[in-house]
């Protein structure tokens, strides 16, 4: 056995170096928003055109509600929640993972070199070199009103389905990581990110509404190739206390296969990869 003083200092060192690494993505956040906000007015203007297509969804959803009571058995306000809970995993996700729109041209540069000798996680320049702070900007005020919607809007809500969204968001998070390293990993052994990033934000984009709307084939494929129910519907449900265990143990079971896949490929896309000097 680990005698009790080893292990407090392995954990010590876990810590250390984890907020070692939120360090660096500060660091990389702040540059990414001096070139977004400090160099010219395009990125207000970018952030301006989100807030009003977010508002303008809104618009469309209550427009959509106005002449229906329910969809699929959901009322008009569960209907925005889902529709709230798309964004912010959206916007997470984009937040957290943007460095994926770039690491191709670190790839075709040669530079990529350079970063694998870093004292760094492979994987954390590829998806955490660049932070949209646009998103970043947007995510405190979405998560206000979030709860302001659902405390004003909803039933009280039970804590335990409150702490199990929270859990299931946080699943969430780690698929979106999973799919943005498997998008990092095609990139190595192809040089090609664009289509699968899109074609990924395309489907994801299906679960604006709830997915109970599609056909079951559809559904199949929107939880178990690329599972948007479990990104954004399975969260909304759990908040609604419509979620049985076995959906629970499916979700989480579903992210830690993801991930591992993830994260086995990428290291196989590692071996494999062409480096500038070889």
């Amino acid at each position: 056995m680990v005698p009790l003083a080893d292990k407090r200092k392995l954990t010590s060192q876990f810590v250390r170096s984890k907020i070692r690494l939120v360090k660096i993505w500060l660091m990389f956040a702040s540059r990414a928003a001096q070139s977004q906000l400090l160099t010219s007015w395009s990125g207000v203007l970018f952030l301006f055109g989100k807030l009003v297509r977010f508002f303008l969804y809104f618009v469309f959803l209550f427009t959509i509600m106005s002449s229906t009571k329910t969809l699929v058995g959901y009322n008009r306000e569960q209907v925005v929640i889902f529709y709230l809970i798309f964004n912010l995993v959206e916007i997470t996700s984009q937040c957290l993972f943007r460095g994926v729109y770039q690491f191709r041209s670190l790839v075709v540069s040669g530079d990529f070199d350079f970063e694998l000798l870093r004292p760094l996680p492979s994987f954390f320049r590829p998806l955490f070199g660049w932070t949209d702070i646009l998103d970043l900007i947007t995510l405190p005020p979405l998560w206000a009103y979030f709860f302001w919607f659902i405390s004003n809007n909803l039933p009280p809500v039970v804590l335990s389905n409150l702490i199990l969204f929270l859990l299931l968001f946080g699943n969430s998070i780690l698929i979106a990581f999973s799919f943005h390293l498997f998008f990092s990993s095609v990139s190595i052994l192809t040089t090609q990110i664009d289509p699968l990033v899109w074609t990924y934000r395309d489907l994801t984009t299906m679960a604006r509404f709830p997915t109970d709307i599609y056909q079951k084939t559809i559904q199949l494929i929107l939880t178990f190739i690329v599972p948007v129910v479990v990104l954004i519907t399975i969260p909304a449900k759990a908040l609604f206390g419509l979620l049985s265990w076995r959906w629970i143990v499916l979700s989480f079971l579903l992210g830690i296969v993801f991930l591992r896949f993830s994260v086995s490929f990428w290291q196989y896309s590692l071996k494999r990869y062409s480096s500038a000097s070889s």
